[in-house]
């Protein structure tokens, strides 16, 4: 089975009341031609789109639960060349590229002025949205405005803030969010205990949880920790971090950090006295690296990699970036 056949005929559990949702205003004539399908990475946006596209394309075999071993496979095969409905069209940013070009958009809409292969509908989905070139926006926009008979967009994304106001307006929108640590405890058959110590690094999104306990991330987010506790007291280098940051999982690194700054704040503007120490093992190393930071500056960095994390992809020098970011954390420069 194909990466495709696995997410487009196997459903995560906890996205079965939003299949329902749609499906129920397909079986009244109420279904949009342009779906905005949004929310954090990880929570299995594409899962949704690609059973949704199935289903349009007649196929209403209930789908089976979709394993964590089998998702996390397939998500990251999922853009390898095989075979797939030829009634169903794809549009992501091609290799070594960040950006869905116009000339990709105006394929797929002369693709959609064609009759479909197989007599029915035709589905594109455009994954990530927010990849979508200003150009390619526009282009798309004609689409939106003024569909083709049976033709079915489906945008997949993680920031939805990032596309224009006249694409978001012209797409009915539906939010995914994450499960409780409960839900994904049971998906994953893990204690709840195990599922809220993984979130604490890598947040609450299940697909992330499931590959942190596959992956031992929990030991990348141990080493994350040191390092900025390193850096944070100028032992380390900050442009050699911020290649490191650029060229792994920068989202990641980035959503890791913010949770961090945003524990530091809470247990400070939670500490009674004037005393900052703190007897949390797991916490200790930065909270005292940090200790002589002044609290604005901790709200500065995290606003520095929020608004990075909406920045992903749109051409901006990701590591020039991190590197600003990372020397506002650093307490003693100049200072061994």
């Amino acid at each position: 089975m194909t990466a495709v056949d696995t997410l487009s005929r196997q459903l995560l559990p906890w996205l079965t009341p939003a299949v329902a949702q749609l499906e129920g205003a397909l079986r009244a004539g109420n279904l949009g031609h342009a779906w905005l399908i949004s929310g954090p990475a990880g929570v299995g946006k594409i899962n949704l789109a690609l059973v949704l596209a199935r289903r349009l394309l007649g196929d209403a075999t209930e789908p089976a639960v979709l394993a964590a071993s089998e998702a996390l496979a397939a998500i990251a095969s999922r853009h390898e060349a095989a075979d797939r409905h030829p009634d169903l069209h794809w549009l992501f940013p091609e290799e070594d590229k960040q950006t869905v070009t116009i000339e990709q958009v105006r394929d797929i809409t002369e693709t959609l002025t064609l009759t479909a292969h197989r007599g029915g509908a035709k589905v594109v989905v455009i994954e990530p949205a927010e990849a979508l070139t200003t150009a390619a926006a526009n282009a798309l926009l004609k689409t939106l405005e003024e569909p083709t008979p049976r033709g079915y967009l489906l945008l997949v994304s993680h920031q939805p803030g990032r596309l224009p106001a006249t694409v978001r307006s012209r797409c009915q929108h539906l939010v995914l969010r994450a499960p409780s640590a409960a839900a994904i405890a049971s998906w994953l058959e893990v204690s709840p205990a195990a599922v809220a110590a993984v979130q604490r690094a890598a947040g609450p999104a299940p697909l992330r949880v499931a590959a942190a306990l596959k992956q031992d991330t929990h030991s990348i987010f141990n080493k994350l920790e040191s390092d900025l506790a390193e850096l944070s007291q100028d032992r380390s280098d900050p442009q050699a971090m911020a290649q490191a940051w650029a060229k792994g999982d920068t989202e990641l690194a980035l959503g890791w950090l913010r949770r961090r700054l945003q524990e530091e704040l809470k247990a400070r503007f939670a500490a009674s006295g004037g005393s900052t120490e703190v007897t949390e093992p797991a916490g200790a190393t930065l909270h005292n690296a940090w200790r002589s930071l002044p609290t604005r500056a901790l709200f500065d960095v995290y606003d520095r990699a929020e608004k990075l994390v909406n920045q992903l992809g749109s051409g901006l020098n990701v590591e020039l970036a991190i590197v600003a970011m990372l020397n506002a954390l650093v307490v003693n420069r100049g200072r061994s």
